[in-house]
């Protein structure tokens, strides 16, 4: 048997084994998911990505084809801020793709998920008769949705998909290091979709680790799509071997929760640690 033979022979076996282990998505199934992010028609705009996951395994017949924790990429589809004469804004998502184990990409209905703000029309009156034509530039509220809220999103197209092993690779123990989140005084109004200040973060020093290298990878247990990383940092004046790192607003207000929210930080693959960030939230 020639060379050109046995290539033939092996492509071939190859994909017998490929069709007797794949399992077949169907076009029409809904799958469960959380939005993994927080989203506001007054910070977030059209067009912008935003991301789901999975909340259970994905079955056909025995085999799990799509794993919880898998991120399904979607889109802010519109995006309205909160008007004048007492209109709240509207927001409006679509999920769009994930990635399936082989690498594949599997496509959803492009079904609208929206969310509307609350109106203003009473508050709009009350301000027309105490200040004149002034109140009708009174507006409504921001449409805003958090993380954890849940959808049903249905597949787009027939998918043969691999079955995915149930064995998972064994964690790696990673040595902790003080890090804490300092006290954030501002109330966040979130309700009109307002940036605040940037959030602030001390860290000990040590040659053990670099700190240029830090990154938030996870909030209350759920990884992140990408990693928040610090926009500066510092010497603390006030504590010799501290530095302070500063993580803009958006960033974290992207993931954080009214009242409080467990961030994970890591350096590389060998330091874990966590802080506990506590807010105050306008949403009213």
């Amino acid at each position: 048997m020639n060379s050109s033979h046995k290539l033939f022979f092996a492509t071939l076996l190859s994909l017998v084994c490929f069709f007797s282990t794949a399992a077949v998505l169907k076009d029409g199934i809904d799958i469960p998911v959380r939005l993994a992010q927080n989203v506001n028609g007054n910070m977030n705009f059209t067009g912008e990505t935003v991301y789901f996951q999975v909340t259970e395994d994905v079955m056909v017949d025995s085999d799990v084809v799509i794993a919880a924790g898998t991120f399904v990429k979607g889109m802010v589809q519109e995006a309205v801020g909160r008007k004048s004469m007492g209109k709240g804004g509207v927001l409006t998502l679509v999920p769009r793709s994930l990635v399936a184990s082989n690498g594949e990409l599997v496509k959803f209905e492009r079904n609208p998920l929206s969310q509307e703000g609350r109106k203003r029309t009473g508050a709009t009156v009350a301000h027309v008769v105490m200040w004149g034509p002034l109140g009708l530039f009174a507006k409504g509220r921001a449409a805003y949705m958090f993380r954890d809220t849940e959808f049903d999103i249905t597949v787009d197209g027939k998918y043969d998909l691999p079955a995915i092993p149930a064995d998972k690779p064994a964690q790696q123990d990673m040595q902790s290091f003080p890090v804490a989140f300092q006290e954030y005084k501002s109330k966040i109004n979130y309700r009109k979709g307002k940036t605040g200040k940037d959030f602030m973060v001390t860290v000990t020093d040590s040659e053990d680790y670099k700190i240029r290298n830090i990154e938030i990878t996870a909030v209350d247990g759920h990884p992140l799509p990408k990693a928040i990383k610090p926009v500066s940092i510092s010497n603390d004046r006030k504590n010799d071997g501290q530095k302070i790192l500063t993580f803009a607003f958006t960033d974290i207000i992207k993931y954080a929760v009214p009242e409080s929210s467990e961030f994970e930080f890591t350096i590389g693959d060998e330091y874990q640690a966590t802080a506990q960030l506590n807010t105050r939230w306008k949403l009213k």
